[in-house]
């Protein structure tokens, strides 16, 4: 689970580093600056939209490093992976149109998985990690 004090913290060093203050880091991200105060303040816990836009204004806001705390490469979000032209785009089918094989065959991937983020309606989350 996120630890709140330590994503504020790694939020003010954020703004510090860019010298902004809270309103003009909500103004940069594309929120309220009633939004980045109650969060500082621990009013309210941070959205994924807000995580997310966080790390979409600010290069070295890693997933890992906002969530996490880790200094290390993020796993890029969909935006990042956007095909350069048409022909690279791939569509794929809708979860439930899956045959019981080719669900095996996507469950069973070679690669290891890294972590795993459950998204709630309200706009909260939980990363799993799996242990090593």
């Amino acid at each position: 689970m996120l630890n709140i004090e330590d994503f504020i913290s790694r939020i003010e060093k954020l703004m510090e580093n860019h010298q902004l203050s809270a309103a003009a880091f909500a103004e940069k991200i594309g929120v309220q600056r009633s939004s980045v105060s109650h969060i500082l303040s621990k009013r309210n816990k941070p959205s994924l939209d807000f995580i997310l836009k966080v790390h979409h204004h600010f290069e070295e806001a890693t997933l890992d490093s906002l969530l996490l705390g880790k200094k290390c490469a993020s796993t890029p979000l969909p935006h990042d992976l956007e095909p350069k032209n048409q022909e690279e785009k791939i569509h794929p089918p809708h979860p439930r149109a899956l045959a019981s094989s080719e669900k095996k065959s996507i469950s069973s991937h070679s690669e290891e998985i890294q972590q795993i983020i459950q998204v709630y309606k309200d706009g909260s989350f939980t990363v799993f990690i799996p242990k090593t």
